[in-house]
């Protein structure tokens, strides 16, 4: 059985499929992804101040997020926060190029990033990836969103950037390292709660933050199809402990040392058999140290060293432990060359380890891999190039490359192009797992072009990005007529849309909307890819009046297919959720949050239930 996710199923094939994430989808036309796609037609709203957030994972360099070539997102800690938001997932799934699926609560999300598969998609914590090196799936649900600094969100490959896995695009959490001390606790329905405190000394320069947090609740029956073979009508809850530090020291101005280290252990039921409380325990760590030394005013040197691992215990009818173990060096250089040109090298290796209750033949590779790039701006021209070499003692070497061109036609209209390549790397379940596995397996290869008009002015923008992705030698669990069934490398995705996205401010009224169209299609069997729709969008109204931040948020997605033969329907639905809140005294603020508000029945996974509406009570004190 394989081993590192949260969202199993309960017989032995149900598992192996559930790990291998092969789903596939399509959907039909709501009627709010209509509105969405009228909002994202330009509007004459008066600028005010400009706002210009700093985004570091599209090029490994920072940039003002108005700038970037590349098709990004971040959300910061203050949005999260005043937002009431409790699971990560929540955010994200508000953001353009997203789609979510998950089994139950407390389950590993499935995370579609502009209709890739799930494994498909890089996490990146502090730069550390993260994930099962058996399932390549992360458990992003452990991550407490008092964790979280900021979030950015690049969509389209980034293989020349992080090499295997970054298909689909990467997703970075920057962990909080603010000094501030602060408490918040969240009540809300199924006997649900977050605690969290943070203590900080220091500065950002020379300082040190301590966060311990802790996500729990009850929940609610996963399964509600009384048909399927794991339907155990209890209650599926969880628990997640975490203890966060970052710290920073700065001896000279050119010479600063960090340091970030995380851990969570958690358990979480699930339904996997009629007659047993499976129950799923789990430990997520990472640990990472860093040298920022300026060499020069125009050179930056950065050597980062960290260790990170994922270890899942099943207490099931099909118990198993399965741990995965990444050791990560990076040595990275940034030179500016001129007020145009900047240059970017860098040296890395990874070491992945594995262990289980299933014995592997191979239970580890190593990974070399080597990277330049360079950043040209030139009138209103600006280009921005990488290469990256990744050596694998188990796959061989990759070549990737991403090439990104960018025209200004006016100070607040301009164009993109991007174009680059990508690949994914085969698990150890997909190679190694006895009985179910393919030891000559190829990585899955992606290449894509994208193409963005986007219009910036004050704090009003617009962008429309339209996208095409061909996939090929995607690895697919096969059974031949003897029932011999192994991984191979037999199909082939085409992945295209188009992305609306707007926002702008009115007053102090926000508004945040996009709108997604998309084609993720198996182009080998001619079916859509499942659990993803062909429509979806989101839209964000958030505003402080009279003293009480509030806002709502609608999140629209057409039908879906759930399964790879498109047999099977996800109907679409449309969810709203509120919130408010309001500072009673200075350092202490109230706030409430309710989720699917309008108690809308919808499915991401066919037969797991959602879990209907879920209010929360929020008290936070910052001093």
């Amino acid at each position: 059985m394989p081993g590192g996710g949260l969202g199993v199923s309960g017989n032995f094939m149900k598992t192996i499929h559930h790990f291998r994430g092969r789903p596939a989808l399509r959907i039909s036309f709501s009627p709010f992804v209509v509105a969405l796609a009228a909002f994202a037609y330009p509007v004459a709203i008066q600028a005010q101040t400009k706002l210009e957030p700093v985004v570091i994972t599209a090029t490994r360099i920072a940039e003002p997020l108005g700038t970037a070539l590349r098709d990004i997102s971040a959300i910061d800690a203050d949005t999260l926060r005043s937002a009431g938001i409790i699971d990560i997932t929540d955010a994200l799934r508000l953001l353009p190029g997203v789609e979510l699926s998950a089994n139950g609560p407390g389950a590993t999300p499935s995370i579609f990033l502009r209709g890739a598969n799930s494994n498909q998609t890089l996490i990146l914590i502090d730069g550390q990836r993260i994930g099962s090196s058996f399932s390549g799936l992360s458990a992003l649900q452990h991550i407490n969103v008092d964790q979280i600094e900021r979030i950015e969100v690049l969509r389209g490959p980034a293989a020349s950037l992080y090499g295997a896995d970054a298909v689909g695009g990467v997703i970075q959490i920057f962990t909080r390292q603010d000094r501030t001390m602060a408490v918040r606790a969240s009540a809300g329905e199924w006997r649900s709660s977050q605690l969290s405190a943070n203590l900080g000394v220091g500065d950002a320069g020379n300082g040190l933050s301590i966060n311990l947090s802790q996500n729990a609740s009850r929940g609610y029956n996963a399964i509600v199809n009384p048909n399927d073979y794991s339907y155990n009508p209890d209650r599926d809850g969880y628990r997640f402990n975490t203890v966060q530090a970052n710290g920073a020291l700065m001896p000279t101005s050119a010479l600063r040392l960090a340091l970030s280290a995380f851990e969570t252990r958690g358990t979480a039921q699930y339904d996997g058999d009629a007659h047993f409380n499976d129950r799923l325990k789990s430990v997520v760590n990472n640990i990472a140290a860093s040298v920022d030394y300026h060499v020069n005013s125009a050179w930056l040197s950065t050597l980062r060293v960290g260790a990170g691992g994922e270890k899942s215990a099943f207490d099931s009818t099909f118990p198993g432990t399965y741990q995965t173990r990444h050791d990560q060096l990076a040595w990275q250089n940034t030179f500016r060359v001129s007020s145009a040109l900047s240059l970017l090298g860098g040296l890395e290796r990874r070491h992945e380890s594995v262990t289980s209750t299933d014995v592997l033949p191979v239970t580890t590779r190593q990974t070399t891999s080597a990277l330049v790039g360079g950043d040209w701006t030139v009138n209103a021209w600006r280009i921005n190039t990488s290469v990256r070499l990744d050596d694998s003692n188990q796959y061989g070497a990759r070549t990737t490359a991403t090439g990104s061109l960018g025209y200004r036609f006016t100070p607040a209209l301009r164009a993109t192009i991007n174009a680059g390549t990508s690949f994914k790397a085969p698990t150890f379940n997909d190679l190694y797992y006895p009985g179910y596995a393919n030891p000559n397996l190829k990585p899955e290869r992606g290449q894509t072009v994208d193409a963005g008009l986007h219009w910036l002015s004050g704090t009003s923008k617009l962008s429309a990005t339209a996208h095409h992705n061909n996939v090929s030698d995607l690895i697919q669990f096969e059974c031949d007529v003897n029932f011999n069934c192994a991984p191979q490398n037999v199909s082939n995705a085409r992945l295209q849309g188009l992305t609306l996205a707007a926002l702008t401010r009115i007053g102090r009224i926000h508004i945040d909307g996009s709108v997604d169209f998309s084609q993720p299609r198996d182009t080998t069997a001619n079916k859509d890819l499942a659990r993803r729709a062909r429509q979806h969008g989101a839209l964000k109204i958030s505003g402080d009046i009279l003293g009480v931040t509030s806002g709502l948020e609608v999140a629209a997605s057409g039908k879906r297919y759930d399964n790879a033969s498109n047999s099977r329907v996800l109907p679409g639905y449309v969810l709203l959720n509120v919130h408010a809140s309001r500072v009673i005294v200075p350092g202490v603020r109230v706030g409430v949050r309710v989720e699917n508000a309008t108690d809308r029945d919808y499915q991401l996974a066919y037969g797991y239930a959602t879990g209907g509406r879920r209010a929360w009570l929020t008290l936070a004190v910052e001093r």
